[in-house]
């Protein structure tokens, strides 16, 4: 049985009768704050739906087939972005954007625009069908093009159950729903101090008397050409913080960075960074007292 998309009565009556008609997609990137959106379409000039604007501007998207069934399988789509290196909303170009990442858990939403052949840059819309609808699910910055993999939302099925395992360590991520605490508090901002590295933040003046709190944080590069930078810290002390990874871009001394503190999901470790010194064992969800699995016979 074929699969029937919803259309407007204009656009049902052109596809019916046959006659030829311009198409152009349309992509909806909604990121995972559920409050930043953009809209891009591949016609060679600006749409307007309803409302909202598709820009026909850099960056410049190119889409790959889809695979639908009707079963279990997961959907997917290949979205490739063609782009300078010009600056892009939020400061830094697209692709360091994209590198540091823009685009992940974000939802996009492919649907295709039908118009008149009245004049060959003709905008005038028809009606859209959505096409696909899913999660971004990996990418990869090459040259001036980034090429993105886009999922079904079914994929989120594909998760171990049950959700909350018997561990050792707390089940919540710091500061999520089920933690309670406010990711705000343990955030505070900085500046970047002398010689700083891609893998070595040091403090700018004095050091927080807390720093150790920050390992196993967030560190995010808030100014400078290496803003929206984001990486894992993995040792923090009164010189600087230590990162997972390198950054794509050395930050200068003077520029802002926040840092958010990190939890080692104990209940009293004594780190600083446990459930007791947060005053939040209430929410603990760890298993202290399960045996591993070498002695639970």
């Amino acid at each position: 049985m074929p699969i029937l998309r919803p259309a407007s009565t204009a656009l049902a009556a052109a596809l019916a009768s046959g006659v030829p008609l311009n198409r152009a997609d349309l992509f909806t990137f909604t990121l995972a704050d559920n409050v930043t959106v953009y809209n891009w379409t591949t016609w060679r000039k600006d749409q307007v739906i309803g409302s909202v604007n598709f820009s026909s501007r850099q960056p410049w998207l190119k889409r790959g087939k889809w695979n639908v069934a009707n079963t279990m399988e997961v959907p997917s789509l290949a979205v490739d972005l063609l782009a300078l290196n010009d600056g892009f909303a939020g400061g830094a170009n697209i692709k360091t954007q994209i590198h540091n990442g823009l685009f992940d858990g974000a939802s996009v939403l492919l649907s295709r625009v039908y118009m008149p052949i009245t004049a060959p840059d003709d905008v005038t819309s028809l009606g859209t069908i959505g096409l696909f609808g899913g999660v971004s699910a990996g990418i990869d910055v090459i040259g001036s093009m980034a090429s993105l993999t886009v999922k079904g939302k079914n994929n989120r099925l594909d998760q171990y159950a049950p959700r909350n395992n018997y561990q050792i360590g707390c089940n919540h991520a710091f500061c999520d729903v089920g933690c309670t605490l406010s990711r705000t508090t343990f955030t505070s901002s900085f500046t970047v101090g002398s010689s700083p590295t891609s893998i070595f933040v040091p403090w700018g003046g004095t050091a927080p008397g807390n720093a150790s709190n920050y390992i196993d944080g967030t560190l995010a590069i808030t100014s400078g050409s290496g803003a929206a930078q984001r990486r894992s810290i993995v040792e923090a002390d009164s010189t600087g913080l230590t990162l997972a990874y390198p950054l794509y871009e050395t930050p200068s001394p003077g520029d802002t960075f926040t840092a958010f503190q990190g939890c080692d999901k104990s209940f009293a470790s004594g780190s600083g960074r446990s459930c007791t010194d947060r005053s939040n064992t209430q929410h603990y969800r760890g298993y202290e007292f399960v045996p591993p699995p070498n002695t639970a016979y």
